[in-house]
């Protein structure tokens, strides 16, 4: 599907997504946004290829900071043709940049896995962008470790794991640890010298261990609720740390699987709309029948479209984003709109993705077309049509 130079899109409405332009018009010129604004203001320029998507709703492009696969693919493999497998997948569920996320493996393996994923962060892919590594772990908590195998879990290493950035070409933009564990100050100043974003989750840190590494700049959360201490009214916990600091961008896996509707719509309540990162923690099965499929080395089994390991754990989910926006809209106070805003411009904030998340003047042209049952119509990437399921 090639890309057009200069185009006028029109929509029943443009959600930018902190403005709201209906009937709305879009014009995207090489790439990127050159003007958006209603139809009434925003004149179609002589030469523009016009595109009528009237009936449907645009936003930015969604932005998943937290999966392992999609499709079949896992992100473990390294290969071009997985992680372009996974790119298409996604861009049929309206995902247009993702940080394919590594597993705790051993370090050899994840040395590979790095490197080879580093590699192909400059390719060119026929769906969502790949915009640098997400490595969830193994500097975790073996008391939270979910499904990551105890064995592959390390303690910080400042000097590992500023190897693996070296060998991914200084391609990890996210990195997950557990902030109570010892040596976490090295690893901190480490990954702030590779620009990157540190993430707590798999932890079983206490509110004041928490907050203190949200003092230090440890400002995102994986996952929330999901592999963390329990929250109590005497020890809250990590998880009263995230709920009630507003400087922490947060994750939920909104399946209503991994956190019940009612504690979704609790969260959503305590993080208010500019801090939640509808991230899915998706794994190869996504997008797939029942059935057993890989995460990194594991074996997972996938019954009713939840994944468990052979242990009966949890392991990641094959939620999509069009799905957590769904389920947002439905069982919060959140509106349309608002709930726009954890698919889009937080995880753009929260990683310091710049020109991402938003339809303003200069940004890429990543857009999603929505109907109004949230199905995805048609997906641009770069202004680039990825995919359509029109007619």
């Amino acid at each position: 599907m090639a890309r057009s130079p200069l185009l006028a899109i029109d929509a029943a409405r443009i959600v930018d997504p902190l403005r709201t332009f209906a009937p709305g018009r879009l014009i995207i010129e090489a790439g990127s946004v050159r003007e958006v604004g209603t139809q009434d203001n925003v004149r179609v320029p002589s030469s523009a290829e016009r595109v009528d998507l009237s009936g449907l709703t645009l936003t930015p492009g969604f932005i998943d900071p937290h999966i392992h696969g999609c499709g079949g693919a896992d992100v473990m493999d390294g290969t071009y043709d997985s992680l372009n497998l996974i790119s298409r997948t996604l861009a049929r569920h309206g995902t247009t940049t993702f940080l394919p996320t590594t597993v705790s493996s051993g370090e050899d393996v994840l040395s590979l896995a790095v490197e080879k994923l580093g590699n192909l962060m400059s390719k060119v892919f026929e769906g969502a962008t790949p915009l640098g590594i997400h490595m969830e772990g193994p500097f975790i908590s073996r008391m939270k470790r979910g499904t990551h195998k105890a064995s592959n879990i390390v303690p910080p290493n400042a000097e590992m794991f500023l190897r693996w950035v070296q060998l991914s070409n200084r391609q990890i933009r996210l990195v997950t640890i557990a902030p109570e564990l010892d040596g976490i100050d090295q690893l901190l100043a480490a990954a702030a010298q590779a620009g990157a974003t540190v993430a707590m989750g798999h932890s079983n840190a206490s509110l004041a261990e928490a907050n203190a590494a949200a003092d230090r700049g440890v400002c995102y959360a994986v996952h929330t609720f999901n592999a963390m201490r329990e929250f109590t009214h005497r020890e809250p916990g990590i998880v009263g740390a995230v709920l009630s600091d507003d400087r922490i961008f947060a994750e939920i896996i909104a399946d209503g699987v991994h956190v019940h509707p009612a504690a979704v719509r609790t969260f959503a309540r305590a993080k208010g709309k500019y801090r939640i990162v509808l991230a899915t923690d998706s794994t190869s099965a996504a997008g797939m029948p029942d059935g057993q499929y890989v995460l990194g080395s594991h074996i997972i089994n996938v019954s009713g479209g939840v994944c468990r390991d052979s242990e009966g754990r949890l392991a990641g989910s094959t939620l999509t984003q069009d799905v957590a926006l769904k389920n947002m809209v439905a069982w919060t106070d959140l509106s349309f709109e608002e709930s726009v805003i954890g698919l889009t411009l937080n995880p753009a904030r929260a990683l310091r993705l710049e020109k991402k998340g938003m339809l303003e003047p200069g940004a890429d042209a990543d857009v999603v077309a929505l109907d109004e049952h949230f199905m995805v119509v048609r997906t641009y990437v770069g202004g680039r049509l990825v995919w359509t399921n029109s007619k």
